[in-house]
């Protein structure tokens, strides 16, 4: 199992609140440099992360998000990542799928 470091994550965390300070003071279009950054920050999360199936599949929407100039949504569904690795949650939880969990949703 690969380690990541805490103060690592919480860079990230600290990065996204600056890029999203950036993104909430534009009123117009959003500057081209910004577009580059938000990029930069994306490829980096994937580095450091490292990211499993699931992570790879949401990093994917958020560089579609990115790319069609929706930055704050892209930003959110990223931090996402950053805060599951924060609290120590790589995978998710399975469904529930013994015999009782099923009689359970059908009551």
């Amino acid at each position: 199992m690969v380690w990541r470091f805490p103060e690592t994550l919480n860079q990230l965390a600290d990065r996204w609140t600056v890029l999203m300070n950036q993104v909430n003071r534009q009123i117009d279009l959003y500057p081209s440099e910004l577009y580059v950054d938000v990029r930069a920050f994306i490829d980096e999360t994937e580095r450091i992360v490292k990211p499993d199936p699931f992570e790879q599949d949401v990093l994917r929407t958020v560089r579609r998000l990115a790319e069609d100039g929706k930055l704050k949504i892209a930003l959110f569904r990223l931090r996402e990542v950053i805060d599951d690795r924060l609290e120590g949650r790589r995978h998710r939880p399975p469904i529930e799928s013994t015999p009782d969990a099923r009689v359970k949703r059908c009551l």
